[in-house]
């Protein structure tokens, strides 16, 4: 048996172990007596999720490089934070390292951005940090390129449609899309992520949307979604993988699918932490009554999350369910500060919501005191303002 062969083994008898082999995956082949079989590689060890979970984002290239890891690690230091949310598969549809399940790598959608991907895990679980990895789900034009019969096509030219970023989208009804992601999921919790985290899971929003071909999807948009969601957390609840699911904040308080598909009561219930973007900036001038939302943090927060807490309370879900994304970015001109960030954290801790994940593309990060001390205050319950 070459090295190769008792590499793949290996990998075949550790997803056994922890996932389970069942579906599409290919059941290890017997082996014969004489062969010699190289030893198989320690189990990944997986943190239990904190209560409160308190987060941040890390893009693939900061946790691929030393000297940028080292600042995050300088950010846990500081007792703030007991989550990191890396990228497993962003924009570009790639993985940020090497994949070890051989369809995945016969792909050849691993890259190298991340070397060490054990090492780095090592080095958060070491410090008793949860990692949960990022999955840009649709947002894939690596995969469309490879099959185009699984992206959305544009009916003005019969090829495959993009976006205004020149990004291609997979379509959420198709069966090979789901058991891809699946795949991605089970490597990724294989090699030691503790949960994944599916974003951009929902239908195209930007682009020229008028040329967007569904006319053979069987369901409308957010019951294509919630089929999506019920066969995905069905995978993973069997795999015993945690599964979060990133949606617009709006899905909080609107009424309809905002022509993406997204409703939350419909995606709740598959998977185990819905994680709504509430960033206050993303809210348009007046939302809630407020003149500008992005200045205004701790109202736009408050009246979002009761609204969400309302409507995942009518289909039978606790607020503890709740997750929400946080700002710490500036936008629109409009600073964070400290201040505007400690607000966002104190409206979602008076309406009993302590778990939160902060978001900040550049990495940076406040570095002042968010989390000590927080009290919790009184403050008047928002009736749902669904629209």
């Amino acid at each position: 048996m070459t090295l190769r062969d008792a590499a793949l083994l290996s990998f075949l008898i550790i997803l056994f172990l922890v996932v389970g082999v069942a579906g599409r995956e290919t059941a290890p082949q017997p082996v014969v007596a004489a062969a010699v079989v190289a030893p198989v590689a320690a189990l990944p060890v997986h943190l239990p999720l904190p209560d409160p979970l308190h987060g941040l984002y890390v893009t693939a290239w900061t946790a691929g490089t030393p000297k940028n890891l080292d600042h995050i690690f300088s950010l846990f230091a500081t007792g703030e934070f007991n989550a990191v949310v890396i990228d497993i598969k962003d924009a570009s549809g790639r993985l940020s390292y090497q994949p070890l399940d051989p369809t995945l790598q016969a792909l050849g959608v691993g890259t190298n951005r991340i070397s060490d991907l054990s090492a780095v895990i090592d080095a958060f679980h070491t410090k008793g940090i949860y990692v949960i990895g990022r999955v840009s789900v649709f947002e894939d034009p690596f995969y469309a390129k490879l099959h185009p019969e699984d992206a959305f096509v544009d009916t003005r030219t019969g090829g495959v449609w993009t976006d205004y970023k020149g990004i291609a989208w997979l379509r959420p009804d198709s069966s090979d899309v789901e058991h891809y992601v699946a795949d991605i999921a089970k490597d990724a919790y294989a090699q030691g992520f503790d949960e994944i985290n599916l974003d951009y899971v929902r239908f195209p929003s930007d682009g020229a949307l008028q040329y967007l071909d569904t006319s053979h999807f069987q369901d409308d948009k957010a019951t294509t979604m919630e089929h999506f969601f019920a066969a995905i957390g069905e995978a993973m609840k069997t795999a015993h993988i945690p599964l979060s699911a990133d949606v617009f904040g709006l899905t909080m308080s609107v009424s309809n699918d905002m022509g993406i598909g997204q409703k939350a009561d419909l995606i709740a219930p598959s998977v185990d932490t819905l994680a709504p973007m509430v960033y206050p900036s993303h809210f348009g001038d007046g939302a809630y009554g407020i003149p500008v939302p992005a200045a205004d943090p701790y109202d736009t927060i408050h009246h979002s999350l009761s609204d969400g807490i309302a409507k995942l309370a009518a289909v039978g879900i606790d607020k503890d369910h709740l997750r929400p994304w946080l700002q710490d970015f500036t936008l629109l001109g409009i600073s964070y500060t400290p201040d505007m960030v400690r607000a966002q954290i104190q409206a979602a801790a008076d309406l009993g919501i302590d778990s939160w994940v902060l978001w900040d593309p550049a990495n940076r990060y406040t570095t002042a005191p968010l989390t000590t001390p927080i009290a919790k205050t009184t403050a008047p319950a928002i009736g749902n303002t669904s629209s």
